[in-house]
């Protein structure tokens, strides 16, 4: 096979670059009127050809509603893909047309605490559409915030990605890729202590990140210890965060009590451990009110993935 023929096949794969493409040209060329039926039919494919991210939602989905059967979780799970499918086009029509989306707070108040913050991480998860809503928060806030990722599989995708949310954000929100290692770790300390905001995902450990075993639904769960870690030698608070679809154009920005870790405690270990656990408790009550809004594409509770 040559390396065009190669290059093609990685474009068109499920993370290739040319659905992305597909759907910016789509948004700017397609009257919004046949966009739900478009994206009906793109979750009808995704269902089927993406076969490991929907078994990797039906097996989380069977922990986070015990006692559902597999034929409802696969129902759940189709309409997770077609919720996530709704948000990465509403990101790119921001994106393209800056057009106008109406969203609420809940938590007014903490994010009144947050925007006047020395310093703070947000810890999220992969839920609703937390790149629109990096940049819904920055414009918020009036602050810029540094977004950190797991970098995507494609280069091409990852090309296209950075630009989107460069775009999105207007400049307000900076991205940092996980690969960075120790180097990253040491510039989000130095970020924090100077002040910055620091958006972490934190509902699945990724290759290239510390982790810590967390419980979840009565689940050992892999958790990024970063964040954790972060904010106890920074001596910054965590605060919980999450942005819901609510409808077409609508969304909401959950905020929680932000979380402390006091060098005044017992020690480092247990200190982080008990964030740990009370991060937990705040997952558990989101993901149960908001499953078909978690986008885990990947097998993340410990023994429960499909094979």
């Amino acid at each position: 096979m040559s390396s065009a023929d190669s290059g093609w096949l990685r474009d068109l794969a499920v993370r290739g670059v040319l659905w992305r493409r597909l759907l910016d040209w789509t948004i700017t060329n397609v009257p919004f009127y046949l966009h739900p039926i478009l994206l009906w039919f793109c979750t009808v494919f995704f269902f089927f050809f993406a076969a490991p991210a929907r078994r990797s939602l039906v097996a989380n989905l069977a922990v986070v509603l015990p006692g559902s059967n597999w034929f409802m979780n696969q129902l759940r799970a189709f309409r997770t893909l077609h919720t996530f499918a709704w948000t990465i086009a509403e990101a790119a029509v921001y994106k393209l047309r800056q057009a106008e989306f109406a969203y609420s707070i809940e938590g007014e108040a903490i994010l009144d605490e947050l925007a006047a913050a020395r310093g703070a991480i947000v810890l999220t998860a992969h839920m609703g559409n937390y790149d629109l809503g990096a940049a819904l928060f920055a414009q918020k806030v009036g602050r810029e915030l540094r977004m950190v990722r797991e970098p995507e599989a494609d280069v091409k995708s990852a090309e296209h990605l950075q630009a989107s949310l460069q775009q999105i954000g207007a400049g307000a929100v900076r991205i940092d890729y996980n690969t960075q290692g120790a180097a990253l770790s040491f510039d989000l300390l130095q970020a924090l202590r100077n002040g910055e905001i620091v958006s972490i995902q934190g509902d699945r450990a990724t290759r290239n990140a510390a982790e810590a075993i967390g419980r979840i639904f009565n689940t050992d769960v892999p958790l990024p210890s970063g964040p954790f870690t972060l904010a106890f030698a920074a001596q910054v608070p965590i605060y919980p965060l999450f942005v819901v679809r609510l409808g077409y154009r609508r969304y909401r920005i959950i905020l929680r009590a932000p979380l402390h870790l006091l060098r005044s405690g017992p020690d480092r270990a247990v200190e982080i451990s008990q964030a740990i656990g009370k991060w937990c408790r705040v997952l558990e009550e989101i993901l149960s009110q908001h499953h078909r809004q978690w986008f885990a594409f990947t097998p993340l509770l410990m023994g429960h993935a499909e094979s």
